[in-house]
């Protein structure tokens, strides 16, 4: 194995280790140039180790960090300490203790970002920490997992994974679901939901529901029950299974309620009852 340190004038063998991965890098994804205070290249293998202000610059991004290794072929390469990104093509951004950029196919390329250790990614208005992140640069499609907070145009979630697939999405141990735009709050044990565009068009709690609306004056009302089903056309969270409404002193309980998020009204079905409390 060679070790090639960076003076200020490259070395021949430098230079040549470097469009070797250039060129096999640009098959994959249009150019690439690494740089790094010392590098090490094995031509049986093919394989790159680069340490120290290591950058590699691509066509479609760049990343810095401690410490990097790929191949020559240039499909695949991580980087540990410090990683830090910006990725042009995609408007992403990314700062993580870990990272792996993949390519796979050839028509089309398909790209995948892996990312470990304080992941903080943001993409136009959306930001997403976690301590796992899989991001798909081709598609809209992630998994994210390890005290999930993802801050989106319409909506937030904190839950301990979230997954997203296309126009769906799903999580596990949602502990806050907000809609910005129904001023509504919801916690569960797993949801899924389809997106219009990028705002939520409908979702589905199961397990531990809890909904809080307030009306215009600050006042909450919370819906609890077994499972949701929240649908932004309709403008309702339909809560059933020991469903109970809680507002102030009094407590309404049916089998399934019907709250409308724009103007408070509640339907009660399956057998209600109403509770009041009354004060000493």
């Amino acid at each position: 194995m060679t070790h090639l340190s960076r003076p200020i004038s490259i070395p021949a063998l430098a230079l040549l280790l470097v469009a070797l991965f250039c060129a096999s890098a640009c098959a994959a994804t249009g150019s690439a140039n690494l740089t790094a205070d010392t590098m090490q290249y094995n031509p049986d293998t093919g394989e790159i180790h680069a340490r120290g202000d290591v950058h590699l610059f691509r066509s479609d991004g760049e990343l810095f960090g401690d410490v990097g290794q790929g191949n020559a072929n240039g499909r695949d390469f991580e980087m540990r300490g410090n990683v830090r990104g910006t990725f042009t093509e995609d408007n992403l951004d990314i700062v993580c203790a870990y990272i792996r950029l993949s390519s796979e196919g050839t028509d089309p390329v398909r790209r995948t970002i892996t990312a470990s250790g304080d992941v903080v990614l943001t993409r136009d208005e959306d930001r997403i920490t976690a301590g796992y992140l899989s991001w798909s640069m081709d598609r809209e499609g992630y998994t994210a997992r390890g005290d999930v907070l993802g801050n989106f145009r319409s909506y937030c979630i904190d839950a301990d994974e979230v997954v997203r697939d296309g126009d769906d999405f799903s999580a596990r141990g949602v502990r806050r679901y907000e809609d910005h735009e129904r001023n509504m709050t919801l916690t569960a044990n797993r949801v899924n939901g389809r997106l219009a565009g990028r705002h939520v068009a409908e979702l589905i709690a199961d397990g531990n529901v809890v909904m809080d609306s307030p009306d215009d004056t600050g006042k909450m009302t919370r819906v609890t029950g077994n499972r949701g089903i929240y649908s932004v056309a309709r403008g309702t969270i339909v809560i059933s299974g020991n469903a109970i409404v809680t507002q102030d002193a009094r407590k309404l309980h049916a089998g399934s309620i019907v709250y409308h998020l724009d103007n408070g009204r509640i339907e009660a079905l399956e057998r209600p009852s109403l509770v009041i409390e009354m004060a000493e």
